[in-house]
């Protein structure tokens, strides 16, 4: 299977050609500014000590395959070794809030530390929203080693791009790609 049908089967009818990166950023807007280049993201997974640097889009050409779908399998549910399509604009807030990390010289290695999770997994977690943005790709928590959860919380809701969960007291943000809005955890008893 070349990587062209890998696509396919993983996305289903070209389900990824017709959806854009970051469609909801408007022209101009210094968030799709960043989007008119290469499009390179570097990844880390604690729990299976992978890490990538890929490119998975490339300006004037689209996407590229073999970095999107590696992505894709960084960011599957490491537990049940399940891979799932993540959203292409979760990608492209990933990249942005890395980006912008790094532009300031601050830390921006991205771990992440859940990414697409089964229903059988989101279900034994506690807490876990039964119709989690998780279950559909669409979510991704995320901890950046000597950065606050709470000013890359602030990063995130500035980007303005979906919903943004503080968890202070775990050391990590959620970000989605679903309505703009925001919370924060309670603390854990204990």
């Amino acid at each position: 299977m070349d990587r062209r049908q890998a696509l396919t089967a993983l996305l289903g009818a070209g389900a990824l050609a017709l959806q854009p990166a970051m469609s909801h950023a408007a022209a101009g807007d210094w968030r799709q500014g960043l989007l008119l280049r290469d499009r390179f993201i570097h990844l880390k997974r604690p729990q299976s000590k992978e890490e990538i640097e890929v490119c998975y889009w490339r300006h004037g050409l689209g996407w590229d395959v073999k970095g999107y779908l590696a992505a894709c399998h960084l960011m599957r549910d490491v537990k049940f070794d399940r891979q799932h399509q993540i959203d292409p604009v979760l990608l492209d807030t990933l990249y942005i809030m890395q980006h912008w990390l790094k532009a300031y010289g601050l830390p921006h290695e991205i771990q992440i530390l859940s990414g697409y999770r089964t229903p059988e997994h989101n279900a034994k977690l506690e807490g876990a929203a039964k119709n989690s943005m998780h279950l559909q790709g669409r979510a991704a928590d995320v901890h950046i080693p000597g950065m606050a959860p709470g000013v890359l919380s602030n990063m995130a809701k500035m980007i303005g791009i979906g919903g943004v969960g503080l968890y202070q007291d775990r050391g990590f943000i959620h970000v989605d790609t679903g309505p703009v809005r925001a919370w924060q955890s309670k603390k854990r008893k204990g």
